[in-house]
């Protein structure tokens, strides 16, 4: 079964972005708890959000370097891959889907792992990862939300 998990990731887009950039190093780091994968897709609200967190990707965290692109820039050798609604991601076994976009993807039987990141900003980034949270238990997944 899809491991879901939906994590509390700031209160506004730009702190949703740095914490997706330190999420997205622990797992490629193999730290704490998470999963060993073998790419990580990190979809985006937007193209304009996909190149701010590709931007930021390079200088955050500042001790690592994580190999990344945009998916509309193929590359075989990229454990990241940054994307947004209507991006296509590439192919890959074991998969671990970040989503900073607080709505459910069309795709997400594709992941081992599905981590929602949830923008508190007690308005609409909010109220849509909640209705994301009760999709997900129509769906038949068990989601556990963790305060960070």
């Amino acid at each position: 079964m899809l491991q879901t998990k939906f994590l509390s990731a700031g209160s506004s887009t730009e702190e949703a972005l740095e914490y997706a950039c330190e999420l997205a190093s622990s797992i490629f780091l193999e730290e704490d708890e998470y999963p060993v994968a073998d790419k990580i897709d990190i979809r985006c609200e937007s193209a304009k959000e996909a190149e701010k967190l590709d931007e930021l990707l390079w200088i955050f965290p500042e001790d690592v370097i994580l190999p990344h692109n945009l998916t509309h820039k193929k590359e075989d050798k990229i454990f990241v891959e940054i994307g947004y609604p209507g991006s296509i991601f590439g192919e890959k076994d074991q998969k671990i889907l970040l989503n900073i976009s607080p709505d459910l993807p069309n795709q997400i039987s594709e992941y081992l792992y599905y981590y929602q990141l949830v923008i508190n900003d007690d308005s609409t980034l909010r109220e849509r990862a909640a209705n994301t949270w009760k999709e997900c238990k129509s769906m038949g997944l068990n989601p556990i939300f963790e305060e960070t």
